[in-house]
């Protein structure tokens, strides 16, 4: 990581800073959900398809982007 590079990041769904390393999980880094929120956005998809993984996303989004 590059001196100039913050350490810490926002995911886009939750809006909360996590440190860098929370963002790198199956075998890839720099993605834009925590994991915890990943998390939560798979089982969405799960029970409801992508429709509902959308619907997540948008709910979460809303409680922290008004």
């Amino acid at each position: 990581m590059d001196a100039a590079e913050p350490k810490r990041k926002a995911c886009s769904i939750c809006g909360v800073s996590f440190h860098r390393s929370e963002f790198e999980y199956g075998n890839r880094s720099n993605r834009s959900y925590c994991r915890a929120c990943n998390k939560a956005e798979r089982e969405a998809y799960s029970l409801g398809g992508a429709e509902a993984a959308r619907a997540f996303r948008d709910e979460q989004r809303l409680k922290w982007k008004v």
